[in-house]
């Protein structure tokens, strides 16, 4: 059996003076899997997702990334293993409106010399390296990369968030809730390029949401209240 990409074991997370939030005994994201992690709103998923990028430490149990117990290293040496290693895709983007659009997608590469590295091996700058994504993800007017963040549509600027996460091959590519503020058209044509630059690159991803209509997309699907013995049954 081959060992995942990603291995949570026994993890315990509580806010200072709240319950417990998270109790999950076991969770892995194999490499080159695409998974699908559902919960509603207030279920801890994205306390998840900054456990499992290392922005969070969980009181008990471990999370092994690439086989690197997060736990083992420094506030500082998480910082740079997250740089490296995990491409985040946010609900609401999270771009630096001010700077253009090839600046935010090149930004990754300028925190992690690994994935400035890895860019710079398949293309001759790292601006043609995030142009060349964009293309990818359906935004080839050359006079729109030069454009600020800010002045871009949802569609866009969602586009440009995921040249952004997957600038440099990061080996893990975490989605949270990234299609939520899409039609049906919109997220269907997203999703799909989506996957297709994960599988080029050989990253793995895992995609959280609320939206259970996605899930048969994914190689795997779960539920957080499954996999965390401190949640609430789900209504069904």
């Amino acid at each position: 059996m081959t060992t995942p990409l990603l291995q949570v074991t026994d993890l315990q997370f509580a806010w200072p003076g709240q319950p417990v939030l998270l109790d999950i005994p076991a969770f892995s994201v194999q490499a080159g899997e695409r998974l699908f992690l559902k919960g509603p709103s207030g279920s801890g998923k994205t306390t998840l997702l900054g456990l499992l990028g290392g922005v969070h430490q969980p009181q008990q149990g471990s999370i092994t990334l690439l086989g690197q117990s997060l736990r083992q290293l420094s506030s500082l040496r998480r910082d740079r293993f997250r740089a490296d290693h995990t491409g985040y895709l946010f609900q609401q983007f999270n771009l630096l409106p001010y700077l253009s659009v090839l600046d935010n997608v090149t930004l990754p590469c300028r925190f992690s010399a690994l994935r400035r590295e890895r860019a710079l091996r398949q293309q001759p700058t790292l601006d043609t390296a995030a142009e060349h994504l964009l293309r990818e993800l359906g935004l080839s007017d050359a006079t729109l990369h030069q454009r600020s963040a800010g002045a871009l549509s949802i569609g866009q600027q969602q586009r440009v968030a995921a040249a952004r996460a997957l600038i440099g091959s990061p080996e893990l590519v975490i989605a949270d809730e990234p299609t939520s503020a899409l039609d049906a058209d919109s997220r269907d044509a997203f999703l799909k390029l989506l996957f297709e630059e994960c599988e080029q690159m050989g990253s793995s991803l895992l995609f959280v949401s609320h939206d259970t209509s996605l899930a048969t997309r994914f190689d795997r699907a779960l539920s957080l209240a499954g996999l965390n013995r401190a949640s609430q049954p789900e209504i069904l």
